[in-house]
């Protein structure tokens, strides 16, 4: 299964069949809340489009564990990606009508959600076993920079063609992205040892605890968790909620200028795992991740002096986009120097057999507080001064970084567990 024919093979069709389909998400990643703020010129609303999709996500994420530990892996990798492209082609047929509207979108995401989980998950435990484990943190640096370029068309594509040809396209573009993904992933070999286990409450529930034990019992993953739990509870809903209505709102940002700010965050993290597949893979990566986790607050706080109306008032729009653009290019370059080296590690120390529910609770542990996040700015954003929600989130998720680096200072994950 790992001789080097076999696997580079099943990497290369992987990596095509996820390029495509990323790129068709990213494209429709920009455009959907443009639709929504045009329809209704409302950041609650874009919030209730994050939660919609993250409520399903996070309380179905175990499910999802447990269904890739003792599922075909493979079946629900391909199926998923198959009934995804059917979906959205659907809702491209809908939007051709005029019929798409907040309930409709509201619908689609729920059931998007659940079906990334039950591709997610099973897809992110065989990767560990189709690749050696001695190429694994390059693998995972290509992966993401095979992740990163279609991220960097993507959301320009996105800004053009809703800019000029309207949603309809995007959704189109995206389900045959999603449908032509599956074809590739069908020529996949993999054979995976199932476990042949009782379906029964009692069981499932033994199952879930195993998993949950697995990452709770390790105290440096415990640690991470938990700063990881109430950072993603600031910042990822920032960038979901807060971000795209200032673009769009009180930036007054084209849809073209949208994407195109948002290409530059993917630039950036493919920068990022350029530099590990070329350099920091054969070193010390543990330091570096220890510095971005510091780095990755402060551009926040700058995003929220940009926008604060004296500021905007005194800059040419050129200007304060040129700003943007290098603040998103900086904190791209960092998440991939961060995630990149937590995630090899924890692939390489999880066994297969339990590697899906492991993988799902660290998910919901990390993104539990993110709808939270997402509903609580939804209201701020409509009441409060932008900027002042930039100050707030930047300076409070920089003490919880640096709390982060105190408690895990003199710790190395990777030589704690196994050598490099």
């Amino acid at each position: 299964m790992k001789n080097k024919v076999s696997w580079k093979r099943n990497f290369i069709l992987l990596a095509v069949g996820r390029f495509v389909s990323i790129l068709g998400s990213s494209i429709q990643a920009v455009a959907i809340p443009l639709f929504v703020l045009d329809l209704t010129h409302s950041g609650a609303a874009v919030a209730t489009m994050s939660i919609a999709y993250m409520l399903p996500r996070i309380f179905l994420m175990p499910i999802a564990g447990i269904i890739g530990d003792r599922g075909d892996r493979k079946f629900l990798m391909v199926s998923m990606d198959f009934l995804r492209g059917f979906l959205i082609c659907f809702l491209a047929f809908l939007a051709s009508r005029n019929l798409v509207s907040l309930p409709i979108l509201l619908f689609v995401q729920a059931a998007m959600a659940v079906m990334d989980n039950l591709f997610e998950i099973p897809t992110g435990a065989m990767f560990p076993d189709i690749v050696p484990q001695e190429f694994l943190m390059k693998a995972n640096s290509i992966m993401g920079m095979v992740r990163i370029f279609p991220q960097i068309l993507g959301p320009a594509l996105g800004g053009v063609l809703y800019g000029f040809y309207g949603i309809t396209v995007v959704f189109l573009v995206n389900g045959i992205s999603f449908i032509l993904s599956a074809i590739s992933e069908l020529f996949i070999v993999y054979k995976q040892k199932i476990e042949k286990k009782s379906a029964h409450v009692s069981q499932i529930f033994a199952d879930l605890k195993e998993g949950f034990l697995f990452v709770w019992n390790h105290s440096l993953i415990r640690t991470i968790l938990i700063f990881a739990l109430f950072l993603n509870f600031l910042v990822s809903p920032l960038f979901m909620v807060v971000y795209p209505y200032t673009m769009r709102e009180v930036m007054k940002f084209s849809a073209q200028e949208f994407g195109f700010l948002e290409t530059s965050f993917t630039l950036g993290a493919l920068l990022g795992n350029f530099l590990i597949a070329s350099y920091l893979s054969k070193r010390n990566i543990w330091k570096a991740m220890k510095v971005s986790v510091f780095l990755f607050e402060v551009p926040i706080i700058l995003m929220g002096i940009l926008v604060a109306p004296n500021v905007v008032a005194a800059l040419e729009k050129a200007t304060l986009f040129i700003s943007f653009f290098v603040m998103l290019l900086i904190m791209g370059f960092l998440n991939p120097i961060i995630n990149v080296p937590l995630d090899t590690a924890f692939q390489r120390m999880t066994p297969s057999h339990i590697r899906a529910r492991a993988f799902s609770f660290l998910v919901l542990v990390s993104s539990g507080m993110v709808p939270l996040g997402s509903a609580l700015y939804g209201y701020l954003v409509d009441s409060l001064p932008t900027h002042l929600l930039y100050y707030t989130i930047g300076i409070s998720s920089l003490v919880l970084a640096s709390a982060l680096l105190i408690t895990i200072r003199g710790k190395n994950f990777f030589s704690d567990n196994f050598s490099e």
